[in-house]
């Protein structure tokens, strides 16, 4: 075993958004631990599948299992079948997740709503279903992000999903531990994935700026990072050291944080758009500087 695994590497591991990113490399690192690993996803391509069957050995399972996990009774069904197959589940990990970047104003409601289905109610739903298949030594952890400890620009609806998980977090693991299970909640700050690969090709120069303050880190080693905490059995996990530092100057000098935010969002606008940051918002309380789509 590669980990310290207080009791023993997990026999068996669920993991959603198992097709790619974090859930895919969790997986990977869990078969290289001895476990069978059922995935969870929209869509496991066939070649993730072939990939994750290459690394199996001896009496190893590897299964896909398409799932929405939006929906709690698809998501229900989906886990209690893989349990049926696969037996109990030692860990769960819930990797599924989006991202939308974009000022607030011209965040629409239907994409809100979106991202807090994907990100805090797939959480609950993947947590409901998931924890009455767990006996006493099970570990559920949910993929959080660094947005969830601090905001920034251009992320309300994933800061605001991402700090609720965090919360859902932090009510299991008092529940959780008085029968035996274990909860962690996973806060690492941008980590080099297809999600965030897709998302810069849009991303708001002043998000950008920001988010450069706790570093981008590759999948390999952050994951790598993530389940050698998980294996300890932490709570909070938050891989990297720039992503630390920001945690620490987040909660023990938040306004500190928030200056230097501040002072990022100001220099970047600025210099993109000096009329639209500080004009007056006309009687309406509409800004008067229309957004540009290279501001969205």
């Amino acid at each position: 075993m590669k980990y310290p695994w207080k009791k023993g590497a997990p026999k068996v591991a669920f993991v959603t958004g198992g097709g790619s990113g974090l859930g895919r490399e969790f997986a990977k690192l869990l078969l290289g631990e001895g476990s069978s690993v059922a995935l969870f996803d929209l869509r496991v391509s066939d070649e993730v599948l072939a990939e994750m069957r290459a690394l199996t050995s001896g009496d190893q399972k590897v299964q896909a299992f398409a799932v929405d996990i939006t929906d709690a009774a698809a998501v229900n069904a989906a886990v209690s079948d893989a349990a049926r197959q696969f037996g109990a589940p030692d860990l769960a990990i819930n990797c599924a997740g989006i991202a939308i970047n974009r000022p607030f104003e011209s965040l629409t409601g239907p994409e809100f709503e979106k991202v807090i289905a994907v990100n805090l109610f797939g959480s609950r739903n993947f947590a409901a279903a998931v924890l009455p298949q767990m006996r006493a030594g099970g570990h559920l952890a949910f993929v959080a992000s660094l947005a969830g400890k601090t905001g920034s620009f251009g992320y309300a609806a994933y800061s605001a999903s991402k700090f609720a998980v965090i919360g859902l977090a932090e009510t299991l693991r008092i529940e959780e531990k008085l029968r035996g299970v274990e909860i962690s909640v996973l806060c690492p700050g941008e980590i080099d994935t297809p999600l965030v690969t897709e998302e810069a090709k849009t991303i708001h120069p002043i998000a950008r700026a920001i988010k450069d303050t706790g570093g981008t880190l590759q999948v390999g080693p952050a994951c790598d990072a993530m389940m050698r905490d998980l294996a300890r059995g932490k709570f909070t996990i938050i891989p990297g050291f720039q992503s630390k530092m920001t945690n620490f100057v987040a909660t023990r000098f938040p306004g500190l944080l928030r200056a230097v935010i501040d002072s990022k969002a100001r220099k970047v606008a600025r210099s993109i758009a000096p009329d639209r940051y500080t004009q007056p918002r006309g009687a309406d309380g509409q800004s008067q500087i229309p957004v540009s789509q290279s501001q969205t």
